[in-house]
């Protein structure tokens, strides 16, 4: 259910990102449009108040002793005569020579308003005001706000209606896969537990192709087992003894080599330790033992081996069977070496993605119809020593 809401939400992301580019362009132009309407208005509001104060210059009576320049918060204004030598002036910064009614500086705009005759004996009124554009980007903030939250509600909502159906039906079938495969385990265990009594009481050649047989549907069923539960249950890891653990599996596989009289044989160093989460490590051992006997012709030898080198943990398998034509290919999901060998090839992928979960490194040489040989490189991990009290 997370993983689909991650889905739903990466892809109203990525519509929403679309939406902003498609419209980027004309919002550009509306922008700049926008920017001019601003200024004209601007324009028109310095216009008006240069027009205020011209109207009270011309007011002045003779008779008037003072006169009280209008002042106001958001414009500043000055008085120049003809050569332009400012008489009177609120502005604080220098005011700049200009012909033209408009001159828009980095920061502000002035305006330049003519006077006739008047009592004051200027013959110009200047009056400066700030740009602002606040108004503007605000205005274009919240409308891509709008626009773009809007889109990504509606594109969220949209893919989570359309994923629906498919997290329902893909929740049966986990279900489904999950109850099926709860309800092999046990006749798989009770089946491999009485054809085991069986052949060490009868020595019959076709209960060992038989336990054999069994073995690889074991191993095919801890392989979807853990493609089912990898994506919805964490592995812990914790320290194994890696020696024994693959001396272990060896020893599963026994009937299985047996069927096919091909001989294991194993070099391992004693007490070597890696942190790993057991079922993980055991998919990749089971995964390349079970490789080895089925491409492995009968009669042959398969070399198991596991030694520390430089604080590495290097776990080998070697066959003398077929060999490997793409060797770049065998980790892909579905790919498989020999159609004709069955399986499903999901093996070798689900080794590469638990190696690739903790950083284990593979070597491959293979050369056809000579065989192939495997090399992971665990980090060694030291001994954990209990301490007595």
């Amino acid at each position: 259910m997370k993983s689909e809401t991650k889905n739903a939400f990466m892809f109203a992301i990525i519509l929403t990102f679309l939406t902003l580019l498609l419209v980027s362009f004309p919002l550009l132009n509306y922008l700049s449009a926008s920017f001019r309407l601003s200024q004209f208005n601007q324009e028109r509001e310095l216009r008006l108040y240069a027009a205020e104060i011209e109207e009270s210059i011309y007011a002045l009576s003779p008779l008037q002793k003072t006169f009280l320049f209008p002042r106001s918060i958001l414009y500043k204004s000055a008085l120049v005569d003809a050569s332009n030598r400012v008489v009177f002036s609120l502005i604080k910064e220098p005011i700049p020579s200009f012909e033209s009614p408009f001159y828009t500086g980095e920061h502000a705009i002035f305006y330049k308003q003519p006077l006739r005759k008047n009592l004051l004996h200027v013959n110009f009124l200047i009056v400066q005001k700030e740009l602002s554009y606040s108004q503007v980007i605000l205005d274009i903030l919240v409308m891509v706000g709008v626009v773009l939250s809007g889109m990504f509600i509606i594109s969220f909502v949209l893919m989570k209606m359309l994923l629906k159906p498919h997290i329902e039906a893909s929740t049966r079938m986990n279900h489904f896969f999950t109850d099926v495969m709860h309800e092999l385990k046990t006749p798989l265990g009770i089946m491999q537990l009485n054809i085991e009594g069986l052949v060490r009481k009868y020595k019959d050649k076709r209960l060992s192709r038989t336990l054999a047989a069994l073995s690889t549907l074991s191993t095919l069923y801890d392989d979807l087992e853990y493609l089912i539960k990898n994506k919805t249950i964490t592995y812990t890891t914790e320290l194994l003894n890696f020696s024994t653990f693959l001396e272990d599996r060896i020893a599963y596989f026994e009937a299985l080599s047996a069927s096919k009289e091909i001989l294991i044989c194993s070099h391992i160093e004693p007490e070597l330790y890696v942190r790993i989460n057991r079922i993980e490590l055991q998919r990749i051992i089971d995964n390349n033992i079970t490789n080895a006997i089925k491409y492995s012709p009968t009669q042959t030898i398969i070399d198991v081996a596991l030694n520390a080198d430089n604080g590495k943990l290097c776990f080998t398998i070697k066959d003398h069977g077929v060999g490997i034509k793409e060797v770049d290919k065998i980790f892909e999901r579905h790919y498989r070496g020999d159609i004709y060998k069955g399986g499903f090839g999901i093996g070798l992928s689900i080794v590469k993605s638990i190696c690739d979960k903790y950083g284990v490194v593979i070597e491959v040489q293979s050369e056809e119809k000579k065989g192939s040989e495997f090399r992971y490189w665990f980090r060694e991990e030291a001994k954990e020593e209990k301490i007595s009290s």
